[in-house]
């Protein structure tokens, strides 16, 4: 997997992250949902962006941490209240981004043929 590829996902990962906490403050009104939505969803467009500057090692750290804060967050959650659709999808999303960041670096094709 290329870091443009880890970078386009993570940053999928962070817009996702911050539309489910508006989409609960506007469900809900909960000003704690929006904000953790917004701070998670701009902690991995910030590892994103590290990803494209070729800062790997600092953008796996920064998005581990934002997995930390959401998974725990959202699991603490779900043994509380039950698990719905919107906080499912959430977890989902986590587990898939923590695979996506495991997997190593590897460089991009060359664009030249070797003949």
């Amino acid at each position: 997997m290329t870091t443009g590829t880890k970078a386009l996902i993570s940053a999928l990962y962070g817009f996702w992250l911050a539309a489910a906490g508006i989409m609960r403050f506007v469900q809900a009104g909960s000003k704690p949902a929006l904000g953790f939505g917004l701070t998670t969803g701009v902690m991995a467009l910030l590892g994103a962006a590290l990803f494209m500057k070729g800062k790997s090692r600092a953008a796996t750290i920064l998005i581990a941490i934002t997995l930390v804060f959401v998974v725990c967050f959202f699991v603490s959650k779900s043994m509380k209240d039950g698990v719905d659709v919107r906080v499912g999808l959430i977890l989902a999303s986590s587990v898939l981004e923590a695979i996506i960041l495991i997997l190593p670096v590897t460089a991009p094709p060359s664009d030249q043929q070797q003949g």
